[in-house]
Formats: C-alpha cells, structure tokens, sequence
C-alpha cells in the first residue's frame, strides 16, 4: 500500500468510529475471544500509528478496538496517552505500513470470524460492518475467505445474499473475470430467491439511492419481466410498498421502491427510517427531486441491467409519493407504460417532456377513496395534475372515486392496471 492508500484508510477508521451505530451482537464464549483477539491486533497497530507520528489513525484504532472491548481499562488507559501532532509524510506512512500490515490483516481474519460465528444474530447491521472492516483492512485475503465461504453457505439463501452483497460494494480492481461472473450470477440467484418472498434492499450502482426490490417466483436470468415501481407516501415504510406491489404472491413483476425525499415533509421527524447517512439528508432535503429522479432512473437502468426488467415501467405513487410518480408522467412519460396515482400529491410537473406520442399513448389511471381525510385537498392538487395534462397533450388519463375508502394505496387496482396496459 502506499501514501495515499494509508491516509485513506485513516480516514476510514475515523469515519467508522465517528458514525456507524455499533450494537451489541450476543455473544458466546467463543466471540467474545475473538474480540478480545481483534482489539488486540488493533491495539498493536495503534501503537505502531501513534509512533510513527500518525495520531488520528493510532486514535481512531483505539476507538475502534474499545467498540469491542468497552470495559479494556488497558485500552482506554493507552488511547488517553497519544498527544502530539499529527503527521501524514511518506517517509512515516511506509514506517507504519510495513509494522501494521501484518497486524491488520490479522484483525481482519478476526472480523471474518466474528461474522461466520454471528451471522444469524439479530443484529445483522452490526456482524455485517465487521465482514466489511475485514475487506478494508485486508481487501485479498477477505477476497479468497469469501469465495470459499458462499460456496459452503450455498443453501443458505438469506445469508449467501448477505455475503455476495458485501463482496460486490468492495470488488478487487484485478479480480479474476470468471470468479466476478460466477459470483454475480449466485448473487442473482440469492436475490430472486429471498426477495419473492421478503422484499431486499440494494444500493443503486451509479447512485446514492437505495431501494427495495422483489424479484417474481421463478425468476430466471434469459427472461425480460415487467417493473412496478411502488413510490411511498410520507409514512416511509418503503419496504411495506414493496410489499404491496408484491401482493400475496408475487408472480409476474420486478417491484422496486424507490428510498427517496420527496414524499415526506419533514425529514427530521422520519430520520431512523432512512439508511443514509446524514451528510445525504442535509444536501438533499433543499432539493429533495434532485436526488429522488436521477436515482429513480438509476434505480430502474439497475433492474434493466441485472434482472431482466422491461425497456418501459409501470409506476404507482400513493399520497406523497405522487409527487414522484407525477414528476415521471410529466418528465419521462416515454418511459412508463401507464401511471397510477393512487391518493396522490401533485405539487409540480417540473420540466414537461416534448414527446408528444408518449404522452398521448400512456395510460393514467388515478384512484381516490371518497373517505380519504384529505379529499379537499387531493381534489384540488388532482385538478391541478389535471389541468397540466390536458394542457400538454395527455389523452389518456381518468380519476375514478373510490367509496368507502380512506387514504390507500390501491396496488389491487394498480395491478389491474398494469395487467391491462401491459397487454395491449
């Protein structure tokens, strides 16, 4: 490794103490060894930081390792005595590499084991930072611990998905071609078979946008499938509209929702829902669509790209996720086969999309309960949406009452949508 290699994974460390929320996994007698044994190594490694002049590393490796030995009176004792000024010259940084290497490697090797003892513990967040630690610190060696291990867990689904995910967010710039494809292929597969039943999360891969993903039963890698984008409303249960577009038995659609801002208000109130970090919140909650189009796009290019997905979409956005389901009628309607906006928010078309044949063609079919306690409302952003399609050349949109009904989602209807447009 070199220079700047080194400086990055000081930055790295920092990060992770600063900001990741460790828990407490439950532990046997075996892993709490096994901490013991890895704060060890970091400790060494700290001490090899703090003398080449390295402070904020030798800290932030202190920290780490009382992340994992909280009472190490030791540990706490040595990390009180680093002062001094920091230093990042390559002369130091060589120093320290060739005294750490060894060491953190070894860290690493403990990481791995605390992830294949813990893995079915509750806490996955948690077991899962350690495998991740374990790639940063020794990226080759977790590399080969990991081709080996998802062969041995091969009919565990839930937790092969756990581990082939974690080995694609840190792929190695020489990996073999035939490995990367053999694993991405089991990834795949993994995925098709937990998340028929229980929708996952993913990351884009051109976009800081996560979303939920269901893939149909019997997914199979040669075969194209309709999409269902489900936006949720300001509730954010993202994984529960995923779950509606899947309904009791997901048998025909790739279902993905979008983890986006604009169907909240206020996002401090819902922050534990989100799983960024709150360097994204702040950027992005002055301009909430900025993130939630480009990476609902992103979103829909990755279930193309990877699943099969189908070159145009059915959308649905229910309550505040209208906001974004609308933004993709009137920005992207070459895109969607129909839209269904189902108690929907309209605040704004943004820029209108000049493809006057995708607009006459696509099927819009928006749903209202007549007991929705926010009718008088939604009846005057529907009007609104309503007068801005007529304006801009839909002709193939209606609003149907739905009695009886309060605020809902209407992924039944949705579906029947969807079926029909599909069809034709």
């Amino acid at each position: 490794m070199g220079k700047q290699t080194w400086a990055t994974l000081a930055l790295v460390l920092l990060l992770c103490s600063n900001s990741r929320p460790w828990a407490a996994p439950v532990d046997t007698p075996a892993t709490t060894q096994l901490k013991q044994a890895v704060a060890k190594e970091l400790a060494s490694a700290a001490d090899a930081a703090d003398d080449n002049g390295l402070k904020a590393t030798a800290i932030a490796l202190y920290d780490e390792a009382l992340k994992l030995t909280p009472d190490d009176k030791k540990l706490t004792k040595s990390r009180g005595k680093i002062s001094g000024e920091d230093t990042d010259d390559a002369a130091s940084l060589d120093k320290y590499h060739k005294k750490a290497d060894k060491t953190l490697r070894k860290a690493a090797a403990g990481y791995r084991s605390l992830w294949h003892e813990l893995m079915t513990d509750k806490d996955q967040a948690t077991v899962d930072a350690w495998l991740e630690r374990a790639c940063a610190l020794d990226a080759e060696g977790t590399d080969a611990w990991i081709e080996v291990e998802y062969k041995t867990l091969a009919k565990d689904k839930p937790n092969t998905l756990r581990l082939l995910q974690i080995a694609e967010a840190h792929p190695l710039a020489d990996a073999n071609p035939k490995l990367v494809k053999a694993r991405a292929a089991a990834l795949r597969q993994a995925e098709a078979d937990v998340s028929c039943k229980s929708p996952i999360r993913r990351k884009c891969r051109e976009h800081t946008m996560q979303y939920y993903l269901s893939l149909p039963a019997g997914w199979a890698p040669d075969k194209k499938y309709p999409v269902y984008v489900a936006c949720e409303g300001a509730g954010c249960n993202f994984e529960g509209a995923c779950r509606g577009g899947m309904g009791s038995n997901n048998a025909k659609f790739i279902v993905l929702t979008p983890i986006g801002f604009t169907n909240t208000n206020a996002l401090a109130g819902v922050r534990a829902k989100y799983p960024y970090p709150d360097s994204v919140l702040e950027e992005f909650d002055p301009q909430r669509m900025s993130f939630d189009e480009p990476g609902l796009l992103a979103a829909i290019k990755d279930v193309q790209d990877l699943y099969g997905g189908q070159e145009k979409v059915c959308i649905t956005g229910f309550s505040g996720g209208g906001n974004l389901c609308w933004r993709m009628v009137f920005g992207h309607p070459d895109l969607l086969v129909a839209a269904v906006p189902s108690c929907a928010n309209f605040a704004s078309p943004g820029k209108i999309s000049d493809n006057a044949e995708a607009k006459k063609n696509l099927v819009i079919r928006a749903f209202q309960g007549d007991k929705d306690e926010y009718i008088e409302m939604l009846n005057g952003q529907w009007d609104n949406a309503k007068a801005q399609l007529e304006a801009n050349g839909y002709a193939n949109f209606s609003r149907e009452m739905v009695p009886g009904v309060g605020h809902a989602g209407f992924h039944d209807k949705a579906r029947d949508v969807f079926t029909k447009a599909l069809e034709k």
